[in-house]
């Protein structure tokens, strides 16, 4: 008997957060952009591909009801951007900020984020 009300507890549980991650994601694609979420890491920091990583695995630019997308900015010359480039293939929603494409940070539902030609070719 013990064991069904474990079970109907932790169900409990798990609907109800289950709840919680649909109304954060409603909240999230509203088209009012409440915020952007920018990362100006040092040059040459070895622990970026795991900071940016954790960034969208631990869903931080939601939890913090930004617009969902990481922007990055790298100085002339960093030796991270092959690295950068390469998780911007891997997540969608990094943005690797360039000088001439500052006006991506607009909230515009029908601007594509991450466009892989654009970014590669620098």
């Amino acid at each position: 008997m013990a064991i069904y009300v474990i079970l109907s507890l932790l169900a409990i549980y798990g609907f109800i957060h289950l709840l919680c991650d649909i109304t954060l994601k409603i909240k999230t694609s509203s088209k009012s952009c409440s915020g952007k979420l920018c990362f100006f890491p040092a040059p040459g920091d070895e622990g970026l591909e795991g900071k940016i990583r954790c960034i969208f695995l631990g869903e931080i630019s939601e939890k913090l009801k930004m617009d969902g997308c990481l922007y990055i900015k790298l100085e002339t010359g960093d030796p991270n951007r092959p690295l950068v480039e390469k998780l911007c293939l891997e997540y969608p929603r990094l943005v690797l900020m360039e000088s001439i494409n500052w006006g991506r940070m607009e909230c515009n539902e029908n601007l594509k984020i991450c466009d892989k030609e654009e970014v590669l070719s620098g």
